[in-house]
């Protein structure tokens, strides 16, 4: 109230003098209304309300100015609050970013070298099925040869029984007459067996010769006749070992054969049934686990965008807010600065405090 009537009281005296000025319109409002106070005679107004309007408008700056730093120190408390705040935010996202880029290359990686291994399991898989195809073409052909050798030496072990038998018939000229058609017969049967086992051939080429010989002569020798006989037991006996070691080996070697086609088939089974089926298996969960990560990436990522945004704008709008502080603070010190002007324009007018 004492301020409002001082300076009422200055409006008055001043629009009663008629006071003008071409510095004037440069001055302060206060400094206006005190220069033309200057002009005034001390007699005609009491100064003394004027002064302590003065002082109570400068504590009021002061107040006011005291206020703002307040309210400027508690935001800045605030401000630099939610700097840390969100620094801290970035730094925690960034190294979330960090540890999950590493763990998706790490999940990238083994789902290569899985890959990796189910494309050499499938190739293992396909080399084991054509082995698979080749040992049973091979047991088939190894079957169908000795099929064919096993019936050679039966069929030529039967043909000297029979030739045997007939030799053994005959006595005289009689019975070698009689059965001379028989022993022509025999003996191209054994020419016929003698080509199917070639490699034997030099042993019974020589009775097939004598066969052959008796079929066409009326007598009979009985002594060379007794040596074919043996020659033909002792050929019979060769070729019943040679049939016997020829089951022998074939079935050591079928079993051999049988064996590795046993193996493959594990193999191929094992390759086939479990270890493809587990890599699948494995390569989908890594699949999985990266699909999973890439999503945290991704919102770790969009977090960390708006915690750098959030702290842009934060940083904004302290540096505005910093700038209308010291705006206000500059128009408060002004207005000081013009009360002290005036003050001291009161001084050189000669009117004093009392």
């Amino acid at each position: 109230m004492k301020t409002f009537i001082g300076f009422t009281l200055l409006y008055l005296i001043l629009a009663n003098q008629g006071i003008q000025s071409i510095q004037a319109d440069k001055l302060h409002p206060i400094s206006k209304i005190i220069l033309g106070l200057s002009e005034v005679q001390a007699k005609d107004f009491n100064f003394s309300q004027l002064f302590v309007a003065l002082d109570e408008l400068a504590e009021s700056f002061q107040t006011r100015i005291n206020e703002e730093n307040s309210s400027y120190e508690l935001d800045q408390q605030s401000y630099f609050s939610d700097v840390q705040f969100y620094e801290n935010q970035i730094n925690d996202f960034k190294n979330k970013i960090a540890q999950l880029e590493i763990e998706i290359k790490e999940l990238g990686d083994e789902g290569l070298r899985l890959q990796a291994y189910l494309t050499e399991a499938n190739q293992d898989l396909s080399d084991a099925i054509k082995l698979l195809a080749q040992k049973e073409q091979q047991i088939n052909s190894d079957n169908s040869v000795f099929e064919q050798q096993n019936q050679e030496y039966a069929d030529t072990i039967n043909v000297l029984d029979q030739a045997i038998a007939l030799l053994n018939e005959i006595k005289d000229e009689t019975s070698l007459i009689q059965k001379k058609e028989h022993i022509k017969e025999v003996s191209q049967n054994m020419h016929k067996s003698m080509k199917k086992l070639s490699a034997k051939r030099v042993f019974y080429q020589p009775l097939v010769n004598v066969l052959t010989q008796l079929s066409q002569n009326n007598y009979v020798d009985q002594e060379n006749l007794n040596k074919v006989i043996g020659f033909m037991n002792q050929l019979r006996q060769n070729l019943i070992d040679a049939q016997t070691s020829l089951q022998n080996q074939h079935e050591a070697q079928s079993k051999l054969q049988q064996d590795i086609l046993s193996e493959t088939q594990a193999k191929v089974s094992g390759i086939q049934d479990v270890l493809i089926p587990l890599l699948g298996t494995e390569i989908s969960t890594k699949q999985s686990e990266i699909r999973a990560l890439s999503a945290i990436l991704q919102d770790a990522q969009s977090n960390l965008s708006d915690a750098q945004e959030n702290l842009v704008a934060t940083q904004n709008r302290w540096i505005e807010k910093t700038a209308t502080h010291n705006n206000l603070l500059q128009q408060y010190n002004n207005e000081l600065l013009a009360i002290k002007d005036a003050e001291n324009a009161l001084k050189k007018g000669g009117i004093f405090r009392q």
